[in-house]
């Protein structure tokens, strides 16, 4: 996959282009960033942000595109001889089992970044079991979850500690935090449904429900500029990751269907293996990063709209060679 040079040179010199396509989408507030040969060409933002012009410090839910990082945050981990990727992970973390079912003791960190734990999405506790771990593929916050409290637990550090000394600060993505503050909240956008009115105002640190934050699986507040730091990151320099252990992070790990698997913390392409991709989706917002490994092209589109996945297609087949939007939208749209 590349970025079409001209197309994006037109649209880059065009600072209106953007939100014309926005406003065909209904879409209030974006921020988008283009990399090519691995580094990041492009940033623009446009829109607004409620009452506030959306700004280059603007952040938004990026909701499941935390996944990837916290992937590289594990396997960075399992670098340092602290985590072994085919170890169970219920047997380490101890306590009350999340699952009464037999097989809940043999998740690994590979079936859970690989979504093949068997874990259901979220599900209070005890929950049960979809299938065997590794025997299937089925999307799964929960493991990620799980995961999270193993990295807690073995570093005696919290997931924001952890983002810190791991992602954020090696990979410069200054404007970014994966647990809700009082300074995030001066800066981020709200989220808007289909019809343009706000659905998601935060305030607060997010403790409803099965998934309270900080979470591994959706507590990301970033931008597209900020994210592409971590995108280049990893076409540049691996992520900080031996080559051994990147290699598996990039690697097929399980079948997700016919076009799509899954690697170790990203989508993989199944026709184009230097692609990987992942996406978000959170009420009122929604995103999509995509990147090739061989060619170091890349983009991160980050909306704050129910509408957004619709403009995040629109711009990847415009600026991007991708012949495989197609059924990568018809995945995503059954994923969760």
């Amino acid at each position: 996959m590349q970025i079409i040079k001209e197309k994006a040179k037109c649209f880059c010199g065009d600072p209106e282009e953007l939100s014309r396509r926005m406003a065909r989408r209904g879409v209030p507030g974006c921020s988008m960033a283009l990399l090519q040969g691995g580094e990041i060409t492009f940033s623009i933002v446009s829109g607004t942000a409620g009452a506030a012009p959306v700004t280059e410090d603007t952040l938004f839910e990026c909701a499941s595109l935390t996944k990837p990082l916290f992937a590289v945050l594990a396997l960075q981990l399992a670098d340092e001889g602290l985590l072994a990727l085919d170890e169970p992970v219920p047997g380490r973390l101890g306590g009350e089992p999340w699952s009464h079912d037999p097989n809940f003791t043999k998740i690994t960190p590979r079936h859970i970044l690989s979504h093949g734990s068997g874990l259901p999405d979220w599900h209070s506790r005890p929950m049960p079991m979809l299938f065997a771990p590794g025997t299937a593929y089925s999307y799964s916050g929960q493991g990620y979850y799980l995961l999270q409290h193993l990295a807690e637990k073995i570093t005696g550090q919290s997931l924001p500690e952890l983002f810190a000394a791991h992602i954020f600060t090696p990979f410069q993505m200054r404007r970014s935090a994966v647990l809700w503050t009082p300074e995030v909240g001066r800066v981020i956008s709200p989220g808007f449904n289909a019809q343009g009115s706000p659905c998601r105002v935060r305030d607060c640190v997010d403790l409803t429900g099965n998934a309270p934050e900080p979470n591994a699986a959706w507590s990301l507040y970033s931008n597209a500029a900020d994210y592409a730091r971590f995108v280049s990151a990893l076409l540049r320099t691996r992520g900080g990751l031996t080559e051994e252990t990147y290699g598996q992070m990039t690697a097929a790990q399980n079948a997700a269907d016919d076009s799509i698997a899954w690697g170790l913390g990203v989508g993989l392409v199944r026709n184009q293996p230097s692609v990987r991709w992942h996406w978000g989706d959170n009420d009122g917002f929604k995103s999509l990063a995509l990147w090739d490994q061989q060619t170091g092209d890349g983009l991160v589109v980050i909306t704050n709209s129910d509408n957004g996945r619709s403009l995040c297609y629109d711009l990847a087949a415009e600026l991007t060679d991708a012949d495989f939007l197609a059924p990568m939208a018809a995945f995503i749209a059954s994923a969760e």
